[in-house]
């Protein structure tokens, strides 16, 4: 079984895994209305190792963003449209945002400048509020705001495309999802890069041996 959502493990007879049950409960509907991960991100596999090595400063970085981009532009292409109509859009969004790091990263994410050669949109900044605050468990609504008032007058009334690299919990993802709809987003749509799959979890166990079978991709959907 995999969640509704996030497309991870989920118990047998549940529709949502544990993570992003507590996320509705916490946040209902100023969740996003479509989550789309790309890729199963399996501990030390290729996507893995790709997610971590981008914002390294290691021999290979380039190569890994170049994987990570022609992914990011292959999901757009193929199945954008599908991810814009599961969100409610009329059609695709007007603006775009990266979830920044949680870890207050100096300097620019890596993954704005990968977003801005994929996606037509103009890009929205988001910060930690109150600067450095820590990322409370689950869905945090104080731990992310839209810079500025300009920022904020683009995002009031549109359609709008989050972009995470790694989803373990969600909580990032959906809390930038939370702040945008404070600041006046219509519809917001997450995609992510890999979903993060731990092998050594029993809960895994099923999925990772369904990957690992000849054929076993990425999810390639979205669901509310």
């Amino acid at each position: 079984m995999t969640c509704r959502t996030c497309r991870g493990p989920t118990p047998v007879g549940l529709a949502r895994c544990y993570q992003c049950d507590l996320a509705r409960r916490q946040a209902g509907a100023l969740l996003a209305d479509a989550v789309a991960p790309i890729g199963y991100a399996v501990r030390g596999g290729p996507l893995a190792v790709d997610l971590w090595r981008y914002k390294a400063d290691h021999a290979g970085a380039a190569e890994s963003a170049a994987r990570l981009r022609g992914m990011l532009a292959g999901y757009l292409r193929d199945h954008g449209q599908s991810l814009w109509t599961a969100a409610g859009m009329a059609s695709a969004p007007g603006v775009a945002a990266v979830v920044p790091s949680g870890r207050g990263r100096p300097g620019g994410h890596p993954l704005t400048g990968l977003v801005r050669s994929c996606v037509d949109a103009p890009l929205v900044g988001l910060s930690l509020a109150p600067a450095g605050a820590a990322h409370r468990r689950g869905v945090d609504p104080g731990w992310l705001r839209v810079d500025g008032v300009v920022a904020g007058a683009v995002v009031a009334g549109a359609d709008v495309l989050v972009v995470d690299d790694t989803w373990v919990s969600g909580g990032s993802a959906q809390s930038a999802a939370v702040a945008l709809k404070l600041a006046g987003a219509r519809r917001v749509a997450i995609i992510v890069i890999g979903r993060h799959v731990n092998p050594d979890d029993p809960r895994s166990a099923g999925l990772v041996a369904e990957l690992r079978q000849p054929g076993g991709g990425t999810p390639a959907r979205q669901a509310r």
